[in-house]
Parts: structure tokens; C-alpha cells; sequence
């Protein structure tokens, strides 16, 4: 699974194998969550709706480690590759508990190693605009090889998938890489009021896109009765339209409009005809990428340095990722599946208004001063 990413990453000479292994590490790790409900549910005997506790916990000890990690260290190889190395040992470990609160704890563990990972990642990619289409590029390259091997894994139980996971991991253990940057400080960041408007707005993209993402399977399942191999080519389509995305984001200069157009592809995937679901999902991951890239660049716009926000963006977007599941877990176990997708095509929507609403603002009161607009 790692060849195809090291292809995305052949622009880019300066980018190191293991941040390239660990990027597809945490795609992966996350587009393994919609396979994982339904064994899950059965290995410890819980709720589909409660299985999201999993997801809950891992997303929420990423998004603390986005936040933390900045501000007590600078950037630096050892803290990846140290974090690569936990990461394996505790997807290893994810196979052997029996008790359903262990497997939390574990994932709640794993999912912090996951934050500390992709804070170095988007770091060192934040300073390079070239770099980041790389970067972007990674997952939904991974997750295009990777959805239908996930399918046929999760059949034979969570543990398999978690053993898959740990072999992944491999690459970033193996390898070095030399990353430089400063350890975040109250005086290093811009005052920037539209960057915190966008911040709100990557969070709440990711907190209505994952209450129904991580319940696609179910969707594809119970609603319109596609099997599980069959919901593994949608989502490969999911990734094929991301990793188009990615490549084209620098071409347009208007991430929300972008962002905007996932709602109603959202609410596709749970109405009409099985053909909706693979259309809905294959825009939803191209207009994705299309759209956070570019907002990414808008939050560098008005930071006193590109990377001093790419903690924040991380963490918030991951913040989103965390309460998501929460809100879809309990429409799921109330059986109103096409109710949690028109709210979250809602909130996509609203949240693609509210970047079109800042860019549209910053071009009509130019800045003087990127600590304060």
C-alpha cells in the first residue's frame, strides 16, 4: 500500500520516505473506521451506534496531541519516528483485548501517536505550497489501493484489519526524516480574526462529513443492500475523486464553493437508486480535496508563518472528526439514517457559506496587518 503513495510524492525530491509512510499510516487508520463498526459491534457484543466510541476516542486523543504537541516541542524526526513505533505496537495490541473498554483505550492511545504524525506531516508541508498538493495527495491515494483490501479484511474480524495497520506502519518506523521548525509560542501567531472563522469552519466540515462518513457501510448496507466489496469500490471512488482533487486544488482560488457542493452530494448517498451512492461519495471526495487545501492556503495568508497554524487546522478538523461519530451513532441506533444525511449535508453546506463569506470578505477590506484581519 505504500508504492503508490511514494508515486505521489515523486515532484516532491525533498520529501522523506517515512513522512510519506506516515501519511498513508493515518489515512489508512481512518478509512479503516466504516469497516470496523459492524466487527466490532459483533466481537464485544455492543451497539453499532456505540461502537463510535472507538472513533470518538481515537479522533479526540488525535486532536489533543494536534494542540499539545506545538506548543511543548519543535518539530523534529525523533518525535515521528517515536510515534510511528508506538503506533505499530499498539495496533498490534488492538487484536488481543476482549473487553470492549480496552480496545478504547487503546485506540484513544493510538489515535494520539496518529495527531503527532500528521502534525509533522502537514508542518513541514505547510511550507511549500508545492509540498502540500503532495501531502494531500497521499491519502486519498492510499485509501483508493487500500478500501477494497479493507473490505475483505474486516470479513474475517477487526483483528485482521488492525494487523494490516500495524504492517503499514512499518515503512515510518524504518525510515528517518530530517524535519526542522519552532516550538509554538503566544508571540509566533498572527491575531487573525478570519483565521479563526476558518478554523471554526474546517472543524464543523469534518464534524458533519464524519457523523455520516464513518456510517456509509451501514447506509450502503440497510438502505440501498449493497454488499460490503461492492461499498469498497464507492469508496475507492470516494479516494480516486480526492486524489483528483488534490492534484487540481491549486488550479481555482475558491475552497468554499467546493466545500459547499459536498452537502448535497452527502445527502445522494442515503436517497434515490444505488447509483447515488456511488456518485455521491466520488464528488464528496473529490470536491473535499478540492476545497480544504485552498483553505489551508487562506489560513498561511494571514499567519506570521505558513506552519503556525497547521497544529490548529489539524486538531480542530480532528475536534470535528470526534464529535461526528457521536451525533451519527445516535441517528444510527434510532434507525433515521436519512435524517443524519440531510443534516450533515446541511452543516457541509453551511460550512463551504462560511469560507465563501470570509474570502469574499478579506477581498473587499484588503489586510495591512496579517495579525489582526
Amino acid at each position: 500500500m505504500q508504492g503508490p503513495t511514494r508515486i505521489a510524492y515523486a515532484a516532491n525530491r525533498h520529501a522523506p520516505i517515512a513522512l510519506v509512510g506516515a501519511t498513508a499510516t493515518v489515512a489508512l487508520m481512518y478509512a479503516a473506521t466504516p469497516w470496523l463498526i459492524t466487527p466490532i459491534a459483533e466481537r464485544y457484543n455492543v451497539s453499532e451506534g456505540a461502537v463510535g466510541a472507538v472513533s470518538v476516542a481515537q479522533v479526540g486523543a488525535f486532536a489533543a496531541a494536534n494542540f499539545v504537541l506545538p506548543r511543548l516541542f519543535a518539530p523534529n524526526g525523533r518525535i515521528l519516528r517515536l510515534s510511528a513505533l508506538g503506533l505499530l505496537v499498539l495496533n498490534l495490541l488492538s487484536t488481543i483485548p476482549s473487553i470492549f473498554g480496552v480496545l478504547v483505550a487503546l485506540r484513544l492511545i493510538a489515535g494520539f501517536a496518529a495527531g503527532a504524525m500528521t502534525w509533522l506531516a502537514w508542518s513541514d508541508a505547510m511550507k511549500e505550497r508545492t509540498s502540500m498538493a503532495a501531502i494531500a495527495s497521499t491519502g486519498p491515494i492510499t485509501v483508493l489501493v487500500g478500501a477494497p483490501l479493507l473490505a475483505l479484511l474486516a470479513a474475517e474480524g477487526d483483528r485482521a484489519v488492525y494487523l494490516a495497520l500495524a504492517a503499514v506502519t512499518v515503512p515510518a518506523v524504518a525510515f528517518g526524516a530530517t524535519i526542522s521548525g519552532e516550538r509554538r509560542t503566544r508571540g509566533l501567531v498572527s491575531r487573525s480574526r478570519s483565521n479563526r472563522v476558518l478554523l471554526a469552519a474546517l472543524a464543523a466540515t469534518t464534524l458533519f462529513g464524519s457523523a455520516l462518513f464513518i456510517n456509509e457501510t451501514i447506509i450502503a448496507r440497510d438502505i440501498h443492500g449493497i454488499s460490503s466489496f461492492a461499498a469498497s469500490i464507492a469508496f475507492s471512488l470516494n479516494a480516486a475523486g480526492g486524489l483528483l482533487g488534490a492534484r487540481l486544488a491549486s488550479k481555482h482560488k475558491r475552497p468554499g464553493w467546493w466545500i459547499a457542493s459536498i452537502g448535497p452530494a452527502a445527502v445522494m448517498t442515503a436517497f434515490g437508486p444505488p447509483a447515488f451512492f456511488f456518485i455521491g461519495l466520488t464528488w464528496w471526495g473529490f470536491a473535499f480535496w478540492m476545497g480544504i487545501p485552498g483553505v489551508l492556503v487562506m489560513l498561511t495568508d494571514r499567519s506570521l508563518k505558513p506552519s503556525e497554524r497547521a497544529g490548529d487546522a489539524q486538531g480542530l478538523m480532528a475536534v470535528g472528526r470526534a464529535i461526528g461519530p457521536i451525533l451519527g451513532g445516535a441517528f444510527v441506533d434510532l434507525g433515521s439514517l436519512t435524517a443524519l444525511a440531510v443534516i450533515s449535508g446541511v452543516g457541509l453546506t453551511g460550512s463551504g457559506a462560511t469560507v465563501i463569506g470570509v474570502q469574499e470578505g478579506r477581498e473587499m477590506l484588503p489586510p495591512t496587518d496579517a495579525r489582526t484581519v
